[in-house]
């Protein structure tokens, strides 16, 4: 509907005269993000109080005006761009810290705050936030969130979504609703971190903040090409170090960024990697000497470890820096962030190398070389069309590579528009056609940022799904003769926790093969009916060491019982039978996935009333961790989204395992 005169003074009256735009100059400027994408908006609105926000998406529901909630808009997938028009959301303005609580370990910060900002205020308290995008100095936290951007340390602390302990949000219909880590039932947190505003707008949260590690070494290395420096990295990872950060930079983005800043990086060598430990500092040293010794046996040309915390800060000053750098070189700059499992990344970087060499662009490589995922920078001049298209086309081969090596189109950036074709490229339709189920479920007029992650008409374009594997296959036939039977079933795993005497079950005792242990990744791939027991005596056998502990019950009695929920983390693949007999399958050995809602997490703690899990990929380590202790088995209470998913994915309720009603008394 369009954006009348009275729907404008409503809108005032919410946030005030001043804060509703709609001169030609504000139109343009909210037009665009860091993407090609532009498109201008009907109108902007300056959200400078949270509590404006539910009255103001209510106001749009009535008059089914779409939105879309920016702040920074620092992402490269244009996902801020208003495709449909309508009123963007302006956040900036929410950039309180509301609370910092040392002792239990949390900060509460509203959406608008700037990374960079919150580090600011942590730092003379000894504290850190470990998220960390290049972009930390403008990027927002709600911004980090909507991406499930991470940064450089996520290979040791993981990604921004281990770290949100708490959301207040808002749905499209105005519904205010507010999630925990802590809450049964599918993570719905999970479902946030990556969904790029299309499910609603976050108005508050609650973060993980962590102890200012006591010693921190930084190294400055150079090799002679990418392959020697990829190489280096996978060495240290299977000796069991995990660095806080490993970037590297190829030669071109390294001269760029010294001619930029000066930051004294050696510009010899063929790559150029910054590789930063932390912890107790006995260990650091033990850790460091074998850096050194690893990258020397891997051709390095210099090793250089900073010695003064202003010489640490100044090598970080040029990684930092790198796409301003890049974006000196040339009117615009066009920028990927695909994944691959870290094992693929020598592969697939020589695939990227090729496609480069053979096409008429300049373009830098930086990667997060212990997580796999990777940024080509692109440079091109959007003033001339054939070249934009032409730049749009590598990028998109690119791209369709780390899906062919096993990986995703977004490990932080997101789909947005400028990707959101491809998605056709990774999932089938029954996985697409799951995730637009969630986003019909919590957003049915398609009001909150439309038009972006989903491809137009991918039920005719999706990627032909993967045969069912052999044991899965009766469990569906089942499935699909009890909805046709209208008969009701449940779904129980082994039944070690549920203990239902109903006869129409369908279990995993059928699926007990633990289908690879890959000490290249660390990852482990294995049926959900595997016992814990023979988890833990297969993975002794490896050499590996899991977070779940030796005891009964299953893998996938593990993830989906709400006894693990610490467990969900470690999670990066899965497939599933959902209710109606659609087979979905998402991630993999990866360390870091923004690509699409995540389904890991959607099926995580859902005890059965979502589908059945039949296989997880999830990480494994090569010196012992510490052990995940059960918590008690309970059957969840209903909450409003879980009520909605449950309607969605068993509109026809013959499963039976539906959360319980929440009684009041």
């Amino acid at each position: 509907m369009k954006l009348t005169p009275a729907v404008k003074k409503q809108l005032a009256k919410i946030v005030g005269p001043q804060g509703v735009l709609t001169d030609e100059l504000s139109l343009l400027l909210y037009a665009y993000d860091c993407a090609v994408s532009r498109t201008r908006p009907d109108c902007v609105v300056l959200i400078n109080n949270p509590d404006h926000i539910a009255p103001v998406l209510r106001i749009l529901q009535a008059h089914k005006i779409p939105f879309v909630p920016r702040a920074s808009a620092t992402n490269h997938a244009g996902s801020c761009a208003a495709l449909a028009g309508g009123v963007i959301l302006n956040l900036t303005a929410l950039n309180h810290i509301l609370e910092i609580n040392t002792q239990e370990q949390f900060a509460v910060v509203q959406p608008g705050v700037v990374v960079a900002d919150l580090q600011e205020r942590l730092a003379p308290l000894g504290y850190f936030y470990a998220p960390d995008p290049a972009s930390q100095q403008v990027c927002t936290i709600g911004g980090n969130v909507a991406q499930n951007a991470s940064g450089a340390r996520c290979l040791k602390y993981g990604g921004t979504l281990a770290h949100v302990l708490a959301a207040d949000f808002v749905l499209a219909d105005g519904t205010e609703v507010s999630v925990s880590s802590h809450q049964p039932g599918p993570d719905v947190i999970g479902l946030l971190c990556g969904s790029e505003g299309t499910l609603g707008v976050l108005t508050q949260l609650t973060l993980r903040i962590l102890p200012k590690p006591v010693g921190v070494q930084t190294f400055l290395v150079t090799f002679p090409s990418l392959q020697d420096s990829i190489e280096a990295v996978s060495h240290l990872v299977a000796q069991g170090i995990v660095p806080r950060c490993v970037e590297a930079l190829d030669k071109l983005t390294v001269q760029s960024i010294e001619d930029f800043v000066h930051a004294g990086y050696p510009t010899d060598g063929e790559a150029l990697v910054i590789l930063e430990l932390d912890g107790p500092p006995a260990q650091v040293e033990k850790e460091a000497q074998h850096v050194q010794k690893i990258c020397q046996q891997h051709h390095a040309l210099h090793i250089h470890q900073a010695i003064t915390e202003q010489e640490r800060r100044n090598l970080w000053r040029g990684r930092r820096s790198a796409f301003a750098a890049m974006a000196r070189l040339s009117p615009n700059v066009m920028v990927g962030d695909g994944t691959v499992p870290r094992s693929r990344l020598p592969v697939a970087l020589k695939r990227v190398q090729q496609l480069v060499q053979e096409s008429q662009f300049r373009a830098g490589l930086l990667f997060h070389a212990g997580d796999g995922n990777f940024h080509p920078h692109i440079l091109f001049d959007q003033r001339n069309k054939f070249q934009t298209i032409q730049a749009n086309l590598l990028l998109r081969e690119i791209l369709k590579v780390c899906v062919e090596e096993g990986g995703t189109l977004s490990g932080e950036h997101g789909i947005g528009v400028e990707k959101r074709a491809l998605m056709a490229y990774e999932y089938d339709t029954s996985t697409l056609a799951a995730m637009a189920r969630i986003k019909h479920t919590l957003d049915p007029q398609n009001l909150a940022n439309p038009l972006k992650i989903f491809p137009h008409q991918f039920a005719e374009k999706a990627r032909k799904p993967l045969p069912l594997p052999p044991a899965v296959r009766p469990l569906q036939e089942r499935m699909l003769s009890y909805c046709q039977q209208q008969t009701p079933f449940m779904i129980c795993g082994r039944n070690t926790h549920l203990q239902t005497k109903h006869k129409q079950l369908i279990g995993t005792r059928s699926l007990q093969q633990i289908i690879e242990i890959d000490t290249s990744n660390y990852t482990v791939t294995a049926q959900a009916g595997v016992c814990l027991e023979t988890l833990a005596k297969c993975l002794k056998k490896a050499g590996v060491y899991s977070v779940l502990p030796n005891m009964k019950g299953t893998v996938g009695g593990a993830f989906c019982s709400g006894m693990f929920p610490a467990f969900y983390g470690y999670v990066t693949g899965i497939e599933a039978l959902l209710p109606d007999g659609t087979y979905v399958r998402y991630g993999g050995k990866l360390m870091k996935n923004a690509a699409g809602y995540n389904l890991i997490h959607l099926l995580a703690g859902s005890q059965g009333t979502l589908g059945l899990v039949t296989q997880l990929t999830f990480k494994v380590f090569a010196h012992p961790v510490a052990l995940q202790k059960p918590l008690t088995f309970k059957r969840g209470f209903s909450n409003l989204i879980w009520a909605r998913l449950c309607q969605a994915f068993n509109p026809t309720s013959l499963l039976l395992n539906s959360p319980r009603e929440q009684t009041h008394g």
